[in-house]
């Protein structure tokens, strides 16, 4: 027998290779192909991960590591990875007839090994270039707090907000960031800055304590820091004392939405009038999120918004009857996260609460993965916790639990706020409105097209950071976890086989400061 070459020696050494062609050829197999039917594995959602530029490895973890494989086979690995969630619920099911498992069933349970032992190999192998990479840092060159920074849609854009008024822009070189502007944006504090998606323009949205709202978008005839290469285009002031405290976009393809909080409570969603242009603005919805409750003038606040990002929700809500461009907006007021949709007319209801946090909340974020059968949210408290919760879709509609969930919710925050004036109402408060009445009705869905019942559970709470939990963001796959907190630290949590999440990954960034 001839003696194995090069590439054959390769291939049997590397541990993702090798669990990779186990499962090609089991998958192969006529058996296992014939189990398989379109209503027992839903077709993939797409997602804004399948637009995400290819990931090339350094330089440095070229070679054995990654055995001369091209970055085109790692992402193909990362998109098989995606679908490994997808093995669970086929190896549970039981046979149709209640007899023993089959070949097949064998087969499933096979592949599922496999899959893990790949998924444990690449994430070995993404922790070893992950301590081989050192952060580096820059002179931002503001005169003040940097407060807020944002990266663009594929990361090679950085803007930062700071304290002097001030907003910068910042394009990646190779490891370095160069800045292209820089502008005086507001005539007080920047607190927050987001950019917009990336098929509508390089658009910069920025809120500050002077209580407006603004869009910015770039001008590439102007020459790099010429004061003037990013253009006013929006302008959109408070409709209360309160400055704004949040902001955030949607996006589906072409189509844009901008999301606003104020300090008081108010919530705010607009749409362009023409989706073409984000120049001209029109209300969507607006509402009081505190109910009866408001916080005290002196009294420290919490209130963020974030839509859900990807183009699709989850698989299992559109199967209940959610329209396919619903849009998901999870609103953190105080100590709670009221998750919303929209159904088929665009108007905004709600469908869970979010409950268990002991302080305010200072940020909430979703995770990706429209097609692992429920949403994952995450929140960061004052109070150090980490919070992951599950929002899930019941295969019954009419189940009392589910009922009494979205009652719950609808009553809480359908209330004006006492001593407030309020304009126009629109879509958001004749939504909450009608939720209300139509909360506990059996013909929910048949008398408003495209709203559905969704049951949200808390299911692990994370309390490593000594001391307030600041900032949670999940990774593009929504599988890992990153936190910061006022111990200086940022933590990566990583979900067990068990289910729970636990500590991947830990970064010293500085030394912890004095309270």
């Amino acid at each position: 027998m001839d003696p194995p070459n090069h590439h054959q020696r390769q291939n049997s050494q590397d541990p993702i290779q090798r669990n990779l062609e186990a499962v090609t050829s089991l998958l192969a197999r006529p058996g296992f192909l014939s189990n398989l039917t379109p209503s027992r594995l839903p077709s993939r959602a797409a997602s804004d991960s399948s637009l995400s530029p290819s990931f090339e490895p350094p330089q440095h973890a070229r070679g054995a590591s990654f055995h001369r494989q091209s970055h085109l086979n790692v992402v193909a690995f990362e998109d098989v990875l995606e679908q490994a969630d997808l093995v669970s619920p086929l190896i549970q099911e039981p046979c149709a007839d209640g007899s023993a498992p089959t070949v097949e069933h064998r087969v499933l349970e096979h592949l599922e090994t496999h899959f893990v032992e790949a998924r444990r190999a690449y994430s070995s192998l993404s922790l070893d270039m992950a301590t081989e990479r050192n952060f580096q840092t820059f002179s931002h060159g503001h005169q003040d707090l940097v407060l807020a920074v944002d990266f663009n849609y594929f990361g090679t854009r950085m803007v930062t907000a700071s304290s002097d008024h001030r907003l910068k822009v910042w394009d990646k070189k190779d490891d370095s960031w160069s800045l292209v502007e820089s502008w005086k944006a507001h005539d007080a504090e920047i607190v927050d800055v987001k950019w917009n998606g990336p098929f509508m323009g390089e658009v910069v949205g920025s809120i500050g304590e002077d209580g407006r709202c603004k869009l910015w978008q770039e001008d590439v005839t102007e020459v790099p820091m010429s004061g003037s290469r990013f253009k006013l285009i929006t302008n959109i002031g408070s409709q209360t004392n309160a400055p704004f405290m949040s902001l955030d976009f949607k996006n589906i393809m072409q189509e844009t939405w901008l999301a606003l909080i104020t300090r008081d409570g108010l919530l705010l969603v607009y749409e362009p009038v023409d989706q073409s242009s984000l120049n001209e603005w029109t209300m969507l919805a607006e509402h009081w999120v505190c109910g009866n409750n408001p916080p005290e003038r002196q009294e420290e606040v919490g209130f963020k918004v974030a839509f859900h990002k990807e183009k699709l929700p989850c698989w299992t809500a559109i199967m209940a009857g959610l329209d396919r461009k619903s849009l998901g907006l999870a609103v953190a007021a105080m100590n709670n996260v009221l998750i919303f949709r929209t159904d088929k007319t665009k108007r905004f209801w709600p469908v869970a609460e979010l409950k268990g946090a002991k302080q305010i909340i200072r940020d909430v974020a979703w995770a990706n993965g429209s097609m692992r059968g429920h949403d994952i949210l995450a929140t960061a408290s004052k109070d150090g916790a980490i919070r992951i919760y599950e929002l899930s879709t019941p295969r019954s509609e009419k189940s009392s639990a589910g009922e009494s969930s979205t009652s719950t919710v609808a009553d809480s925050i359908s209330s004006p706020q006492p001593g407030k004036q309020r304009k126009n109402v629109s879509g958001i408060s004749r939504g909450l409105n009608e939720a209300t009445k139509t909360a506990g009705s059996s013909q929910d869905n048949e008398q408003v097209p495209g709203r559905i019942t969704q049951v949200a559970k808390l299911v692990d709470t994370l309390t490593d950071h000594h001391g307030a939990a600041w900032r949670v963001a999940f990774s593009q796959m929504g599988d890992l976890l990153v936190s910061t907190g006022d111990d200086a630290a940022i933590r990566t949590w990583k979900k067990a086989v068990n289910g729970h999440w636990a500590e991947y990954a830990e970064i010293e960034t500085a030394p912890a400061r004095d309270n």
